[in-house]
């Protein structure tokens, strides 16, 4: 209430007061006068009929009087009652406005929300309602208990709805007989609802629900009521569209911070604990542990199993991490990486536990959905403050040993020095030498060839060389690891596969030899592969029969791959496991998966000597000849193997003490010289 219109009410309650008075005076010298005429009759009664009249017209003027008097004082009641809600309600809007600004939950601003509704509108019932995919209204709170989710089908609900649409709000005095509500009189007479005021909440322009205040008994609603609930729907909306805002925020937030797959920090979410420790001068190794054999799980089984395969790693790396004392920081770098940050230890200490319980983890039993899977672990290590004074260049230098650890031999853990940054260049300049070999033709073809029991040349492997222009002739061992690291492993493997075809329909054309050409995974996985190769072999135009394709035997679990070796099959080629038997697969797969030959890895070759059987080998053989597959024995370094591999029905023979890999060219002057058969 402003004080104009208090002086103003108090202006009127005086002259009403006024005007009384001066009414009584009026009627009592207007008594006086009447009796007066009375006592002199004849003489005075001119005086009493004008007494009398002026008498009736003081009446009429002071009931005109009063009547109007009592109108204003109800004038200005009523605006004083309004500004008073209307203080009351500011006062609410800007309690609500200060909620709305503290991020509260849910919960707490819509109770809040619907307490001051209740309050400020002086409604006995207040509720929030929702609606669903279905269109029908979900209770979400109200300050009847019994309404707390509830559902009211949409069926009846269009009238409702489309009044909330149309109009900011919906409101009556009489809501059972109103036709805009038909569809929820069941409901109003259950609660025995008498009048309703909702108004419909939006976000983003379209209708997502309503506040509802209802009463008991018949009131009419205000305008600055209606005004009111108005703007707390409009904060209402301001809540959700903040809500869904800050769940955006966190939610990526998350994503920076979180890494979902192993449940480990990111290294943006441990950089805050890092910088911790730097600023407490507090001394700690900085450790990155590599998973091997992550990718090959990902080529053979797919992404969701080297996630898993992730996930497992990173719970027993927790494991075996609480062992320590002190507080342990680790979190998941890109790719297969863990970063670890150890305080409190020496180096001896941290290398002794390194050695038996991280990367031992290597020799435990992993199975991923069900397949036996094998892992490797890598583990580069850097020191602070010794080896770096900031973060950033401490895990630079802690990704230089781990890389330094891969290459070296067991037991693959190295801690950074100086000479290490020596080794990195070497490394980049492998992969910038490898890619200028490619674009100037410094890689070489060779042949190894392949021999029938009776020592009669039946085709031949076809391998890789560089001839480096300062290093000379590099066998593959030297290259291939990183070539595949960097995807170079595709063209290169490309072009092996574009020359092993060119001979086939060249300078062997008139032969009857086969060449057999390691395909990597990564060539596989080419969508290209498979039409690239059929226009080789229409280009080329020779039997396509006599190329055989070499894919590593751990192929064959890899999702998907049935349909890419069924393609290559129907090309006409034919398909051979290399290395048989160090990989994952089972008879199964040798049963589903139609293939021409088997290779016996060198590994067991190996185990032939004077004095000991070789049961496996025997095995080998024997299987494939029960599945009518060619077998083929890789490096044969002695008679004794030789004939060992004869007598058991081995089908071809291939190793150094047969032929050693040599030039195309040599092996087609040979060749000229000795034809095969």
């Amino acid at each position: 209430m402003t004080p104009d219109t208090a002086g103003q009410l108090n202006r009127l309650r005086k002259e009403q007061r006024r005007n009384s008075l001066l009414f009584r005076v009026f009627a009592v010298g207007s008594g006086i006068a009447i009796g007066a005429s009375l006592l002199f009759e004849q003489r005075l009664s001119w005086l009493m009929a004008i007494t009398i009249m002026v008498m009736l017209m003081g009446a009429v003027l002071r009931h005109r009087m009063a009547q109007q008097t009592r109108h204003n004082i109800a004038q200005w009641e009523a605006l004083m009652e309004t500004q008073k809600r209307q203080a009351e309600q500011q006062e609410a809007w800007r309690r609500m406005r200060e909620l709305l600004q503290r991020d509260l939950d849910e919960d707490a601003f819509l109770r809040a929300l619907l307490d001051t509704s209740a309050e400020v509108l002086g409604a006995e019932r207040a509720s929030l309602w929702f609606l669903d995919k279905d269109r029908a209204l979900t209770c979400r709170m109200s300050l009847v208990e019994a309404l707390n989710g509830i559902r009211l089908a949409p069926t009846g609900l269009d009238g409702y709805l489309a009044s909330l649409t149309q109009n900011p709000c919906l409101v009556t005095s009489d809501a059972q007989h109103d036709e805009r509500l038909s569809g929820l009189h069941h409901y109003l007479r259950e609660n025995r609802i008498h009048a309703m005021l909702d108004v419909g909440i939006f976000v983003g322009g379209e209708l997502r629900g309503a506040i509802c205040c209802e009463s008991t008994s018949p009131r009419e609603w205000h305008g600055d009521e209606i005004t009111t609930l108005m703007g707390f729907a409009g904060l209402l909306s301001q809540f959700s569209e903040s809500l869904r805002r800050r769940e955006v925020e966190y939610d990526l937030y998350r994503q920076l911070h979180h890494d979902e797959v192993s449940g480990l920090a990111t290294l943006r979410g441990l950089l805050e604990r890092l910088q911790a420790l730097t600023q407490r001068d507090e001394a700690f190794h900085l450790l990155v542990l590599r998973l091997g054999g992550l990718g090959h799980i990902n080529e053979t089984l797919g992404q969701q199993a080297g996630d898993e395969a992730i996930r497992q790693v990173a719970e027993k790396l927790k494991e075996r991490l609480s062992e320590l004392q002190g507080s342990i920081h680790v979190g998941r770098l890109p790719a297969n990486r863990l970063l670890i940050a150890i305080p409190g230890q020496t180096d001896e200490s941290l290398r002794r536990y390194c050695l038996e319980r991280l990367l031992s983890l290597g020799e435990d039993s992993w199975r991923i959905f069900g397949t036996p899977s094998q892992l490797r672990f890598n583990a580069g290590v850097a020191r602070y403050p010794l080896d770096a004074q900031d973060i950033e260049s401490l895990l630079q230098r802690a990704e230089l040993a781990v890389q330094h650890a891969r290459e070296a031999p067991p037991p693959h853990l190295a801690f950074y020095t100086s000479q290490l940054s020596d080794w990195e260049q070497r490394l980049n300049r492998l992969e910038r030498e490898l890619r200028t070999a490619l674009d100037e033709h410094q890689f070489r073809l060779y042949l190894q060839g392949q021999f029938d029991p009776a020592g009669r040349l039946a085709g031949a492997e076809v391998l890789l060389r560089w001839q480096h222009p300062r290093d000379g002739l590099l066998a593959p061992g030297s290259f291939i690891a990183e070539a595949e690291y960097s995807g170079l492993i595709r063209p290169m493997g490309q072009w092996v596969l574009d020359q092993a075809c060119a001979l086939l329909g060249g300078a062997l054309h008139g032969s009857e030899l086969s060449l057999s050409v390691n395909v990597s995974v990564q060539q596989l996985h080419d969508d290209a592969f498979i039409t690239h190769l059929a226009q080789l072999l229409e280009r080329h135009a020779f039997a396509p029969r006599r190329l055989i394709l070499e894919v590593v035997e751990s192929l064959l679990v890899t999702p998907g791959v049935a349909a890419r070796l069924n393609a290559l099959r129907a090309l006409g080629v034919r398909l051979a496991l290399d290395d048989f038997g160090t990989g994952y697969s089972s008879l199964r797969y040798l049963q589903d998966f139609r293939v021409d030959e088997i290779k016996i890895d060198k590994v067991f070759v190996d185990a032939i000597t004077p004095r000991c059987d070789a049961p496996l080998v025997r095995s080998i053989i024997a299987l494939g000849k029960a599945l009518e597959l060619r077998v083929v024995a890789e490096g044969v370094e002695n008679a004794v193997q030789q004939d060992y591999l004869s007598a058991r029905g081995i089908d071809f023979l291939q190793g150094y003490y047969l032929a050693r890999p040599e030039p195309v060219d040599t092996f087609l002057r040979r060749l000229e010289k000795t034809p095969p058969g």
